[in-house]
């Protein structure tokens, strides 16, 4: 389960990853600004269809209540979110991002 999350999540990572500045700044842009300009509403559009996607691998899990897997599915969206976007890990690599995401990620899911 926690492999096909981060298989979800490592696309994003590499994308927002290729320019770190302007994709930060795309981060607070789609969190802080206005949902009805046309670009953040397509941004928190992907941003929902992630979720769904993140909720759907985890709906497979029948230790996870369906309920449960939207919650989770949106943790992960904001772990995600806070681990390329906080300042300190300016000069992390993909890699490191998504160890980053994995060791956060790994604490939330059943074992």
């Amino acid at each position: 389960m926690l492999d096909a999350v981060l298989a979800i999540v490592r696309p994003i990572v590499q994308c927002n990853r290729v320019q770190i500045d302007n994709g930060r700044t795309y981060l607070r842009e789609m969190v802080f600004g206005d949902p009805e300009e046309p670009r953040h509403g397509a941004a928190l559009a992907i941003v929902a269809q992630t979720e769904e996607a993140v909720a759907a691998v985890l709906r497979r899990d029948e230790r996870v209540a369906e309920g449960d897997a939207a919650t989770l599915a949106h943790i992960v969206s904001a772990v995600m979110f806070l681990s390329m976007a906080v300042s300190v890990n300016i000069a992390l690599s993909v890699e490191e991002i998504m160890q980053d995401i994995r060791r956060q990620v790994e604490v939330l899911l059943p074992r």
